[in-house]
C-alpha cells in the first residue's frame, strides 16, 4: 500500500477568499476542477449549495462540503508519476470514447479513499497531448499543483524530441531567445542534442512554462515537426527507468524535492503505513 502525507494547512480564521480558490487552498483539487465541482453543484456553503465560482467565503468560518463530505484544513495528500503512453488523453472523460490516463491508474484512484467522491480529488498536474508521451503527475496538492504549473515558479520541464528535420541555427537561437506564440513571446529555452541518438534529428528542450500543445509549435514555428515529444523530467522529477503506461506513488523526499523547487514550505509530516 502506498504511503500517505497528510498535511496541515495553516489558515487565518478571517481569511476571505474566493470558494474556487478555498478548496485549492485546502488541498483538494486544482482551481480549473474547483470550477467544475461548484458549476456541477457538487459544493455547499453552510449547507446551501453555492454554483457562484466568484462565491466569496471566509476561511475558518464557512462550512465547506463537496458531495456531502465536509472539507477540513487537515487532507491527506496523495503524489502519483505515470509514464503516459501516447495515445492516451489527459482528461477524465472523454467525448469522443477514446481511452484517458485514468484508464492506466485505477488502484492510483483508489488509494485516495474508497467513495467515488474523494477519487475525484485526484487531478493531472498539467497536460499532455494524446500524441505526446512521458512523465505525468497527479495528485490532490491543489497549491503545489498551481505552483507547478505557473511559469513565475521557473520549474525546469524537459522534453526529449525527434523532429522530421532539424532547424536551422538561425531558428534554434529564436527558440532559445524566445518566440512569439498568441502573440506572447515565449520565456528563453535551452536546447541541446541528444548525444545518444542514432538520429541526429533528437533534441532536449527545457522550458518554464507549459502553453497548449506549446513545444510542438515552437518547432513548427521554426519550419519543423514534432515526430515524437516524451517528457523526461519536472524540476528535480525524472522518469527514469518507469516503463510506458505504469505509475508508481512518490515517495516523501521527492515530494520535499518538488515543494523545494517551487519555493513552498516543506511541511509534510509522514502518515503511517496503512495495514495490509
Amino acid at each position: 500500500m502506498p504511503e500517505a502525507h497528510e498535511q496541515k494547512i495553516e489558515i487565518s480564521k478571517k481569511q476571505r477568499v474566493m470558494l474556487s480558490r478555498a478548496l485549492s487552498k485546502l488541498g483538494l483539487c486544482s482551481r480549473q476542477e474547483a470550477v467544475r465541482a461548484i458549476r456541477a453543484g457538487r459544493v455547499s456553503v453552510n449547507g446551501k449549495v453555492a454554483r457562484d465560482t466568484l462565491y466569496w467565503i471566509t476561511l475558518g468560518e464557512d462550512r465547506i462540503q463537496l458531495d456531502g463530505n465536509a472539507v477540513t484544513n487537515t487532507q491527506s495528500l496523495r503524489y502519483f508519476m505515470l509514464h503516459k503512453p501516447p495515445g492516451y488523453v489527459t482528461t477524465r472523460r472523454d467525448e469522443f470514447k477514446r481511452p484517458t490516463v485514468f484508464d492506466l491508474m485505477p488502484m492510483a484512484q483508489t488509494a485516495l479513499g474508497k467513495s467515488s467522491s474523494r477519487r475525484d480529488w485526484l487531478f493531472p498536474v498539467g497536460r499532455l497531448d494524446c500524441d505526446s508521451e512521458g512523465l505525468l503527475l497527479f495528485t490532490n496538492d491543489g497549491p503545489l499543483s498551481d505552483a507547478l504549473a505557473h511559469p513565475k515558479s521557473h520549474v525546469e520541464k524537459v522534453y526529449r524530441v525527434l523532429l522530421d528535420r532539424m532547424p536551422p541555427e538561425a531558428g534554434l537561437r529564436r527558440l532559445a531567445q524566445g518566440l512569439m506564440l498568441d502573440d506572447q513571446l515565449t520565456l528563453p529555452a535551452k536546447i541541446a542534442h541528444d548525444p545518444q541518438a542514432g538520429n541526429d534529428n533528437w533534441l532536449y528542450l527545457t522550458i518554464h512554462e507549459g502553453r497548449n500543445r506549446q513545444v510542438r509549435r515552437m518547432f513548427e514555428a521554426v519550419g519543423s515537426n514534432v515526430m515524437r515529444l516524451i517528457r523526461t523530467r519536472i524540476g528535480p522529477l525524472a522518469l527514469d527507468d518507469l516503463p510506458a503506461g505504469q505509475w508508481r506513488e512518490l515517495t516523501q523526499p521527492e515530494v520535499q524535492a518538488l515543494k523545494r523547487a517551487t519555493g513552498q514550505r516543506n511541511n509534510l509530516t509522514e502518515h503511517k503505513r496503512p495495514q495490509q
